[in-house]
C-alpha cells in the first residue's frame, strides 16, 4: 500500500525498515524522526495514539505505522510508544 506524503512519512520509512516485530520508541525519538516536536494533543491524549486510520477521522499519524505493518500502545506517563 503507497502512503501519502505527509509530515509523518520519516517515521512511515523509518517502521518500514525496521526488521523487529516490536518497536519501542520514546516520544523524543519519535520527534527526532519526524525531525519537528510532537503535537501536545500526543504528550496529553493517549487518543492521539490510537489506530484509527479512517480517511474520515484524519489521523495521519496512524495511517504512518498501520501502513508500516504497526499499531501504537502509548504510554503518556512514560513517553514511549
Amino acid at each position: 500500500m503507497t502512503f501519502r506524503k505527509s509530515i509523518y512519512e520519516p517515521l512511515h520509512q523509518r517502521l518500514l525498515s525496521e526488521r523487529r516485530q516490536i518497536v519501542r520508541l520514546t516520544f523524543s525519538e519519535m520527534e527526532e524522526i519526524l525531525r519537528r516536536k510532537l503535537p501536545a494533543s500526543a504528550h496529553k491524549f493517549t487518543a492521539w495514539w490510537s489506530n484509527e486510520s479512517s480517511m474520515k477521522v484524519g489521523h495521519t499519524q496512524a495511517r504512518a505505522w498501520m501502513n508500516a505493518g504497526f499499531r501504537a500502545h502509548a504510554s503518556i506517563k512514560d513517553r514511549v510508544v
